[in-house]
């Protein structure tokens, strides 16, 4: 039997993107307990018999969802912030499965276009866009600074709205685990008040 290749850290809390994201969501925030289930069992950080203590504690209030989500979907981001973005296309490979080959090579290029971690493209992303933004204070940033701002934006644009958009259907296709956990502790919780 050939050596299992271990799976990349920022997997075992991937879960915990998918509550914060079905948290955030007015229609799918029941779900989210479901995606805390779904990260303490052996698709997320496999805590065995402890899982059930956690699910408990997280779903024992709302205060507690949040709190794990919080720290779970932060350990996530923290995780994945380390890799370049090429190395994440294994993880959305399934959700560029039926590309034609041209356009998923699209993708693949503006994945492999940047040799530095994907927290220093947000971080830089992120401060550019508050340097050009309406937010900023005025006489704060010189038109030098600003118009800088605006190349660094534009220069990582794309990577950030192809991940954005691949992230959602990610989500999606990890959605059904979470769906079928909520489906189970709501019966459950029916059936035992009959």
């Amino acid at each position: 039997m050939p050596p299992t290749t271990p799976r990349p850290a920022y997997e075992k809390y991937q879960y915990a993107g998918l509550a914060g994201n079905l948290y955030n969501s007015k229609e799918s925030k029941r779900f989210a307990p479901g995606a805390l289930e779904v990260l303490a069992g052996a698709k997320g950080l496999n805590l065995g018999e402890e899982a059930l203590g956690f699910v408990r504690g997280t779903q024992a209030s709302e205060k507690g969802i949040e709190t794990a989500i919080s720290i779970y979907q932060a350990k996530f981001e923290e995780e994945r912030g380390k890799l370049k973005p090429s190395e994440l296309l294994p993880w959305y490979n399934p959700v560029l499965a039926g590309l034609e080959d041209s356009e998923k090579n699209k993708i693949v290029s503006a994945f492999t276009k940047y040799d530095e971690t994907i927290k220093s493209i947000k971080d830089k992303y992120n401060k550019a866009a508050y340097t050009a933004s309406d937010e900023a204070p005025k006489g704060f940033f010189t038109d030098e600074q600003i118009a800088q701002a605006k190349e660094i934006m534009k220069k990582y644009e794309n990577v950030i709205l192809i991940m954005y958009a691949l992230d959602i259907y990610k989500y999606e296709g990890l959605r059904p685990d979470a769906v079928n956990a909520s489906r189970i502790q709501e019966l459950k919780g029916l059936a035992s008040k009959l």
